[in-house]
């Protein structure tokens, strides 16, 4: 956590969503699926591709055939972020020929291996910022500026060694 993996996808989501007949970037995941349940995501996602309010989901299993029936001709953009199990991509992306031609789905994870055991191949592990990126990154937060002066230039150099290249805790 913290390399910055939901901040990619949200620029990537940001530039690419207008080529598209619908697009969702659905936010935690893992945590909205424990408090809300997977027919609720499945709701808000159909309700952001289609632009429809009125939807009401009722169980997953009804989220599945409203999914398939209504975006299997739409090229769609789906973003889901902070997946950690099998089933939630499962009941909000499911197969290939739930949504239309030129669909494309983003997940991110901590967990690569949910990924693997649905048979998704094609992954890019975000690397954490070089040593002069975290540096840079950490001044302009810090102190307002790129260039660190002479009097914060070691304490920097430790909160960048400490850091290890997250963004987040930098």
């Amino acid at each position: 956590g913290g390399v910055g993996k939901t901040t990619i996808a949200r620029v990537l989501y940001e530039q690419l969503s207008d080529q598209y007949e619908g697009s969702c970037f659905l936010a935690n995941v893992r945590e909205i699926s424990e408090k809300r349940g997977l027919a609720y995501l499945q709701q808000m996602l159909l309700s952001k591709v289609l632009k429809e309010t009125n939807l009401n989901i009722c169980d997953h299993h009804e989220g599945i055939n409203l999914i398939r029936r209504r975006l299997c001709k739409k090229k769609v953009f789906l973003v889901l972020d902070d997946v950690d199990q099998l089933e939630q991509i499962q009941l909000l992306a499911g197969k290939h020929d739930w949504l239309g031609f030129g669909s494309r789905i983003l997940i991110t994870t901590r967990d690569a291996h949910v990924l693997a055991s649905n048979g998704i191949n094609s992954l890019y592990k975000v690397q954490g910022l070089n040593y002069y990126e975290a540096l840079s990154l950490f001044h302009v937060k810090a102190f307002k500026h790129i260039q660190p002066t002479n009097n914060h230039l070691e304490l920097s150099r430790h909160a960048v060694h400490y850091a290890n290249g997250f963004p987040l805790a930098l």
